[in-house]
């Protein structure tokens, strides 16, 4: 895919590196410590740490899937994801720095996680059900999003 951030790779390290607590958003609302911790969201879930519910309709699910996430368009800027709801999401981690060390150590459990399954598939609530190279393909997307979010790409 084109102009989408390598992800696993160093480049996410990298690129974390240059970003600071007080980067500003060039859209959307969310703080730098915001996006590390909506970033961790599905990581998690892509590697079945809990479920999430499907929001789209069923009938839908593989033309999404095919329209945002299998072709190269990228993520639309101000998508309001609709199972996050209105607002900011509540902070978990204690400041920024701790933030930044929790997504690098999320994205090991993640790649820990895929070397031992190839077979495993767990739910997107936009997506639907998607196998490890649609996970990888879905984490390429969201984090090169968020990253030129923040001027990083």
């Amino acid at each position: 895919m084109a102009n989408f951030i390598e992800f696993p790779g160093p480049a996410v390290a990298e690129l974390l590196s240059k970003l600071q607590s007080e980067t500003p958003a060039q859209w959307g609302i969310m703080t730098a410590q915001h996006m590390l911790e909506h970033l961790m969201l599905p990581l998690a879930f892509s590697r079945g740490e809990f479920k999430v519910p499907l929001v789209t309709p069923i009938e839908k699910v593989e033309k999404v899937k095919r329209i945002m996430l299998l072709s190269d368009a990228p993520l639309k800027r101000d998508f309001a994801a609709p199972f996050l709801g209105d607002g900011l999401q509540a902070l978990k981690h204690a400041n920024f720095e701790e933030a930044k060390l929790a997504i690098m150590d999320e994205i090991e459990l993640y790649l820990n996680f895929w070397e031992q399954e190839n077979e495993a598939s767990f739910t997107h609530p936009i997506f639907g059900n998607l196998n490890k190279e649609e996970w990888y393909l879905f984490h390429r997307k969201h984090f090169t999003h968020h990253f030129t979010q923040f001027g990083l790409l």
